[in-house]
C-alpha cells in the first residue's frame, strides 16, 4: 500500500496537474474538431447522393412519360420484342432501360452496349425498390468493376394498373472515389488537428496554471522567509523565559508559575514549527544541500530512541527497538534524524498510556527497512489517504496540547525522498499504524 501522491501545493505535482489538464484540452478541442469534420463530410455525402438521385428522378420521370404510349402497346400486344429499340449515348454517365410488367426490354438508351446484359440481369424481376436509389457493382471486362446507382420508377395507365418500370442508371465511381479521397483527406486534417489541439491544449493549460504557479512559489518563499525570520526572536523569547522561570520559581504562585510554563512550551512549539515549515519551503525551492557521507543508520535511530524514551515513560508507554547492527547509509545525517524522530514523535503522541511502541530496522532486498508501529487508534482509509498532506490532522482527537502541526510525515516523506527512498503508512482503525520507511543501503 503505497503513500499518496505528492501535496497539492508541490511544484512537481503542479506539473503533473498541467499535463493532465493539457491532456484535457487537447481531447476535448481533437473530438471538437474531428466532430466538425465528420459532419461536415457526412452533409458532403449525403448532398452529393441526393443530387444522384435528384438526376436519376428526373430522367426516370421524363422518360416514364415519353414511353408510356410504347408499355401500353406492349401490355396490349400492339408491341413485341421485335419492336425493341435501344438507343446509344456514349458521353453521357446516365442511362435508362424501360422493362414491361414481364421483365421484358421495350426500350432503352445506354452509354457502354457491353454492360447491357449484367444490368438487365440484376433488373430481372423488377425487384429493385420502388423510388429508392440503390448501389450496385457491374463486372465490366475491360475496366473490371463498375459502381452503378440504379432507380426504379414505376408506370401506371390512368385506371392505375401496372404498365411496367423504367429503370435509370448512371456511373457513380468517380463521385465514390471523390468522396474516399475526401475522406482521407480529412482523416489526414484530423490527424493534423490532433496534434495541433495537443500543443494548443499544452499552451492553455501552461497559460491557466502560471498564475497558481506564480502564487505557489510567493507563498513557499514567504513561508521561506517568515520562517527565517522568527527562528531568532522565538529563540530570545524561549532562552528569557527559561531563565525568568528560573530565577523567579520561588517567588511566584502555582499559577503564574503554570502559566509562564505554558508560555515557554508554546514559544517552544512555534519555535519548532518555524524550523519545519523553513526546511520544508528550502526542499520545495531545491535550496538544500545533503551534507552527505557514510553512516550507520542503527545508530541513528538508537540515539532518537533513547531521546524520546523518558517522555514515553512518562506517558506509561513501552518503547523497545530491535535494530540490526552496521546497517550503512549514505546521506545526511541531520536529516534522517529528523525523519526518525519525526516518526518516533508521532507514535509517542498517538499511543495510549500502557501502549506500547516498537522500532525495527532490518535488511531487505539491498535496502534498510526501517518500522516503527504504535498501538494507537489506527487511521481511517480517508485519514490515511492525506496523512502526507502539509498540516492535515485528520484525527479529531489530535488537539494542540500534542504539539504537532500535521507536518511530521510531510517531513519524513521529502525527507526519504531526497535520498533516494520511500514511505509506506500501514493503518486501520483500532489496529495502530506503522510507519515504513525504506532506504537504499550504501555500497
Amino acid at each position: 500500500m503505497s503513500h499518496p501522491s505528492a501535496p497539492l501545493h508541490d511544484l512537481a505535482h503542479l506539473d503533473a496537474c498541467r499535463r493532465r489538464l493539457a491532456w484535457r484540452y487537447a481531447l476535448g478541442m481533437a473530438f471538437g474538431l474531428c466532430a466538425v469534420l465528420l459532419v461536415g463530410y457526412l452533409m458532403h455525402s449525403a448532398l452529393v447522393k441526393q443530387s444522384l438521385k435528384s438526376e436519376l428522378v428526373q430522367l426516370a420521370q421524363r422518360e416514364a412519360e415519353v414511353h408510356k404510349p410504347d408499355l401500353e402497346d406492349w401490355v396490349a400486344g400492339r408491341r413485341g420484342p421485335t419492336d425493341v429499340s435501344i438507343g446509344f449515348r456514349p458521353h453521357r454517365t446516365a442511362f435508362y432501360y424501360v422493362l414491361g410488367p414481364d421483365a421484358r426490354l421495350v426500350h432503352g438508351n445506354e452509354t457502354r452496349p457491353a454492360l447491357r446484359e449484367e444490368v438487365l440481369a440484376l433488373l430481372k424481376g423488377n425487384a429493385l425498390p420502388r423510388g429508392r436509389v440503390v448501389f450496385e457493382e457491374v463486372l465490366a471486362d475491360e475496366e473490371g468493376a463498375l459502381q452503378l446507382a440504379l432507380l426504379r420508377h414505376p408506370v401506371k395507365d390512368a385506371e392505375g394498373d401496372y404498365l411496367g418500370s423504367v429503370y435509370a442508371a448512371t456511373d457513380v465511381g468517380g463521385s465514390l472515389a471523390h468522396l474516399e479521397q475526401l475522406l482521407v483527406l480529412l482523416l489526414v486534417l484530423a490527424l493534423g488537428f490532433v496534434v495541433l489541439a495537443g500543443l494548443g491544449g499544452w499552451w492553455m493549460a501552461d497559460r491557466s496554471l502560471r498564475p497558481l504557479q506564480q502564487a505557489l512559489r510567493q507563498q513557499r518563499d514567504f513561508i521561506a522567509s517568515a520562517s527565517h525570520e522568527l527562528r531568532a526572536p522565538l529563540t530570545v523569547m524561549n532562552t528569557a523565559l527559561a531563565l525568568v522561570e528560573q530565577e523567579s520559581r520561588e517567588r511566584l504562585d502555582a499559577f503564574h508559575h503554570q502559566t509562564l510554563v505554558d508560555a515557554r512550551d508554546e514559544v517552544r512549539r512555534l519555535g519548532r514549527l518555524a524550523e519545519e515549515l523553513l526546511l520544508l519551503a528550502r526542499m520545495d525551492a531545491g535550496g538544500i544541500s545533503l551534507r552527505q557521507k557514510r553512516l550507520a543508520l542503527d545508530e541513528v535511530v538508537e540515539r532518537q530512541a533513547r531521546l524520546r524514551r523518558p517522555q514515553a515513560e512518562a506517558r506509561g508507554q513501552a518503547l523497545e527497538c530491535h535494530l540490526a547492527e552496521g546497517l550503512r547509509v549514505v546521506g545526511d545525517a541531520d536529516l534522517l534524524a529528523r525523519l526518525v524522530g519525526a516518526g518516533l514523535d508521532n507514535a509517542v503522541a498517538y499511543t495510549p498510556p500502557g501502549g506500547g511502541i516498537t522500532v525495527c530496522l532490518a535488511a531487505e532486498a539491498g535496502r534498510a527497512l526501517l518500522e516503527i508501529a504504535d498501538s494507537g487508534p489506527g487511521m481511517s482509509d480517508e485519514q490515511r489517504r492525506r496523512a502526507f498532506e502539509r498540516f492535515y490532522r485528520g484525527d479529531p482527537s489530535r488537539q494542540r496540547h500534542r504539539g504537532g502541526a500535521g507536518l511530521g510525515l510531510a517531513i519524513i516523506e521529502e525527507v526519504a525522498r531526497e535520498h533516494g527512498g520511500e514511505v509506506r503508512l500501514l493503518s486501520a482503525p483500532g489496529a495502530g499504524t506503522r510507519l515504513v520507511v525504506t532506504l537504499p543501503l550504501a555500497p
